[in-house]
């Protein structure tokens, strides 16, 4: 005992103090180094969550925007599909002003009104334009049908009517130069339904054979 008091006493002060310094440091030195891996790792557990939560970001946003993109390409689709309707479908019906029965010339640039009084016999065709709104007057007297009726044993004839040309004194039209027809007959008392051929028609500079129709049904 009295050897150790001894050795220690006569160690320099200097060298007391590293020999302590260094054993303080050594001993603090574990404890400060495992956290800062801990707190590494956590530091890098977390970027990976962001990075993650920017990878979803992206995802549900790039998926929002082919949704859109399918939406507006359905749009698009609608879009066409109406146009073709208004090109190959004319968009809309027609009324007959007079009640009857409208068919259409050509691509339906001007069309015909049949109107027919089954007790009277009487049959009048009047020549309408594209819309089937105005009057169009044709430089011809006459119109000539091809008509084929059922007969009462259930057959068929054929029969040729000539509709003629009628004056208007109110709109200045003259048998020549109208743009309606007219026709009595008896073989049209009590019929109801026929099918037609129109043989010639000249509108707008347009010459028009063999116009098919049925009655009362038309071609619209």
């Amino acid at each position: 005992m009295t050897k150790a008091i001894h050795s220690i006493v006569n160690k320099p002060l200097g060298a007391l103090l590293v020999a302590l310094v260094l054993a303080f440091y050594g001993c603090g030195a574990a404890p400060d180094t495992a956290p800062s891996g801990s707190q590494e790792e956590a530091h890098d557990h977390e970027h990976g969550e962001g990075e993650d939560h920017e990878h979803e970001h992206e995802d549900g946003h790039d998926h929002e925007h082919e949704e859109d993109g399918d939406h507006d390409h359905e749009h698009a689709e609608e879009g066409e599909h109406d146009h073709e309707h208004a090109e190959g479908g004319h968009g809309h019906t027609h009324e007959a002003p007079h009640g009857g029965t409208l068919v259409a010339v050509g691509d339906h640039f001007a069309h015909l009104e049949i109107v027919l009084d089954p007790e009277t016999g009487k049959m009048t065709a009047y020549v309408l334009d594209g819309e089937a709104e105005n009057p169009i007057r044709l430089k011809q007297g006459s119109m000539e049908f091809s008509l084929a009726l059922k007969t009462d044993n259930g057959g068929t004839t054929v029969t040729m009517l000539e509709l003629a040309g009628v004056e208007n004194a109110l709109t200045g039209e003259t048998a020549e130069d109208t743009s309606e027809f007219v026709v009595e007959s008896e073989k049209l008392k009590g019929i109801d339904q026929f099918s037609a051929v129109v043989s010639t028609l000249e509108i707008k500079g347009e010459k028009v054979e063999d116009l098919e129709f049925d009655f009362p049904e038309g071609n619209e």
